[in-house]
């Protein structure tokens, strides 16, 4: 692995001009105004259907369901530019004057603050604070406004104050085990997992940085900004042929979320370990995306599909559009490309480990590493129907 200057990061990422992305333009928000998109979902609410079939059964489905509740937290957060609050209740607290103090968007109330005389040792702090609160992975990079939505989907321009010049960046580990059994519930139960955590950690720290005295934007998921440009400043890893950030010990993962902040720190510098090159050679998750969403070119492009792809930097674009219409049609997430990545390893064995550093440093067996990979059979889905007795939550801990 080397690090990149910014300089060389945006010679590799960002050739040209970028003009801002609109909320609203996302894939998982188009269907709430543009009847095009909604008119063609089969299924909007995910909720799925119970079926007498291992990985399908009423247990399944409770068991992915009941690890996302903690994405109720979110209702609550107000921290937002242009926050529409969601109810009733947040808005009457919102506009009482002593009861409103608790819900003060940018500073500590009282106005107490942890002098921050040495930012790096505060960084440290932070990061480890992040990690304790349910964070795997966590970075630093300072706020690159262009990945800033230029609007906000609930209401007006998306500005966020200009002393805000930092972000953390946090990612949270999916499960390689429930991966496997793609594409149940089962499977699905990892990315929800991930939502959950990152709500409550980042609530966590966004108060622990409010406690300090500063300000903090809570940002779960794609909230008020592009996240995986972030995490890619950030030195959390880079961007793969699917769209997704490839971390080094994580692979594809990875759920992001992040907190923007006025706290003084020191930013990480971008990471390169070859993941550019290899998903040039590789194209599994394109083979293998049910939708084909993805394209098999080598090279990466500036080009989009449609309004939910973010022009101006260098990437594989994803046709959003057959992505979402294919969960549409399941009533379910998908997936099958985190799954079948090569880089979706289990980090814990010398081997891995050993081929994960010889990809940053041996060009030519890219494709052996791809050919090698379909022999041992990764990515292959694995069958349900033992799952409750084979599965062990507490391997590896």
């Amino acid at each position: 692995m080397k690090s990149l200057s910014l300089e060389q990061w945006e010679d590799k990422y960002v050739p040209g001009t970028i003009d801002r992305f609109d909320q609203k333009n996302t894939m998982f928000i188009r269907p709430a105004w543009d009847e095009s998109i909604k008119s063609q979902l089969e299924n909007w609410s995910f909720v799925g259907e119970v079926k007498d079939k291992a990985g399908y059964t009423l247990q399944d489905i409770a068991f992915r369901w009941a690890v996302r509740h903690g994405v109720n937290m979110g209702l609550f957060n107000t921290s937002k530019p242009n926050v529409a609050p969601l109810n009733t209740a947040i808005n009457e607290i919102l506009s009482d004057p002593k009861l409103g103090e608790r819900f003060i968007r940018y500073r500590h109330p009282d106005g107490m603050k942890v002098e921050v005389n040495d930012p790096e040792r505060m960084t440290r702090d932070i990061k480890k604070a992040a990690l304790y609160y349910g964070a795997s992975i966590v970075g630093v990079c300072r706020l690159d406004r262009r990945f800033v939505y230029s609007h906000s989907f609930s209401g007006g321009a998306n500005e966020i104050p200009p002393e805000y010049e930092y972000a953390v960046v946090m990612g949270y580990e999916e499960e390689y085990d429930l991966l496997k059994y793609y594409p149940t519930y089962i499977a699905d139960a990892a990315a929800s997992a991930g939502y959950s955590r990152m709500a409550i950690t980042n609530a966590y720290l966004s108060e622990f940085i409010r406690g300090m005295g500063y300000g903090a934007i809570d940002c779960t998921t794609n909230d008020v900004a592009l996240t995986i440009p972030l995490a890619m400043r950030a030195g959390l890893g880079d961007i793969g042929r699917h769209g997704l950030l490839i971390s080094w010990k994580y692979g594809p993962r990875l759920r992001l979320s992040k907190v923007i902040t006025d706290l003084p720190l020191v930013a990480d510098e971008p990471v390169d370990f070859g993941v550019t090159e290899f998903c040039e050679s590789c194209k599994k998750c394109a083979k293998l995306c049910p939708s084909q969403a993805m394209t098999m070119d080598t090279k990466r492009t500036t080009d989009v599909h449609n309004v939910s792809n973010a022009p101006g930097a260098l990437k594989w674009p994803i046709d959003a559009e057959k992505c979402r219409m294919y969960w549409g049609r399941m009533g379910k997430p998908c997936t099958v490309c985190i799954s079948v990545c090569p880089f979706n390893k289990d980090m814990s064995g010398w081997f891995h480990r050993l081929v994960r550093w010889s990809v940053d440093h041996a060009r030519w067996a890219d494709p052996v590493y791809v050919k090698l990979d379909d022999w041992f059979g990764y990515g292959k889905p694995k069958k349900a129907d033992h799952f409750w007795e084979e599965w062990d939550p507490q391997r590896g801990h």
